[in-house]
């Protein structure tokens, strides 16, 4: 099911991914959080409903819980499993990924 503004953050995504990737590497000593902008998810057009918020766990490469139906969430699912390095790394670890409104994204390894 294709969501109403599906790929409209991919580019946002693709800007921080070198970012996430090394961020990811540090989860297996602490959780690891990237302080993101709200002009940039803004900028794309209309807010989303939700404000942003969203929380999901990657276990050995899968989504195991529900992606929430926000285009945000939905396009960073898409950029880890689309993006090599990541991809590879995720393969065997279990990494809960959330925003909440203050625009910061926590990695913790579960």
């Amino acid at each position: 099911m294709m969501m109403k503004d599906e790929g409209k953050y991919l580019h946002l995504w693709m800007k921080y991914a070198a970012v996430i990737r090394v961020l990811l590497k540090k989860t297996d000593n602490e959780t690891q959080k990237l302080q993101l902008y709200k002009h940039e998810f803004e900028n794309g057009g209309n807010k989303a409903k939700s404000g942003y918020v969203f929380s999901f766990e990657v276990n050995n490469g899968k989504v195991i819980n529900k992606v929430s139906t926000t285009a945000v969430a939905g396009d960073l699912v898409h950029i880890l499993a689309n993006h090599t390095e990541i991809k590879n790394w995720l393969k065997d670890r279990h990494v809960k990924f959330s925003m909440e409104k203050s625009f910061e994204l926590q990695l913790e390894k579960v």
